[in-house]
């Protein structure tokens, strides 16, 4: 391991880079094609813009906050919008007729039906995860209309298995050359245990620190 990385980034690598970089890799597409997503914001959000950039593709990515447009940007998104729904509409207005022919849903829900709008005719939409809480019931006459498929993902399927050190050093060095940055919940000391859990009730995740080397 690069000794630049730290160890917060470093203990990320194995799940949501991967993650990414698998997701990435569930339609070959070549240089230029859009890839459309939400979370966008995420450990796995972050690392599809990263490794979609390696391979030359672009990325739409649907946001909830503003806040975060700029910051991904910098990453290297090509376009960042807030979700709403005429995000098709500003969508085409950036990119005209160019077809978008894979979309990465990690929310689901409602949220299901803005990648669908984006997407174009004989597409693949790829759900991996379920933030919203709300199942992935998207609506039926669109996927026919557009003849979209889908398809759930895990990355522990056996398909992906060899593909996973590869990716996993691939994304050591992107992290070591600055070109992705893992959202990281805050670390906590032992005896903030308290204070901890009021941030893990209200956010959904923390780090316990309990190295001593590290106080």
């Amino acid at each position: 391991m690069d000794k630049s990385i730290s160890l917060d980034q470093a203990a990320m690598l194995s799940i949501n880079p991967v993650t990414g970089g698998l997701l990435v890799e569930s339609r070959d597409l070549p240089a230029g094609s859009w890839v459309v997503q939400n979370a966008a914001n995420s450990g796995v959000g972050r690392s599809v813009i990263a490794f979609a950039k390696e391979r030359g593709l672009r990325t739409i990515n649907i946001v909830r906050r503003e806040e975060l447009v700029t910051d991904l940007e910098e990453l290297g998104a090509d376009i960042v919008l807030i979700g709403s729904p005429d995000v098709a509409a500003r969508v085409r207005a950036i990119i005209g007729n160019s077809p978008v022919l894979l979309g990465l849903d990690g929310v689901s829900g409602k949220a299901t039906s803005l990648l669908l709008d984006v997407l174009t005719e004989g597409a693949l939409l790829v759900i991996y995860g379920y933030m919203s809480g709300e199942p992935f019931t998207p609506d039926r006459n669109v996927l026919k209309a557009k003849n979209i498929t889908t398809t759930e993902f895990w990355m522990y399927q056996d398909e992906y298995l060899p593909r996973h050190p590869a990716l996993g050093a691939e994304s050591a060095r992107l992290v070591a050359e600055g070109k992705l940055t893992l959202p990281s919940a805050p670390i906590y000391k032992a005896k903030d245990f308290a204070e901890a859990l009021a941030y893990l009730r209200k956010n959904g995740k923390v780090l316990l620190n309990f190295n001593p080397d590290r106080g």
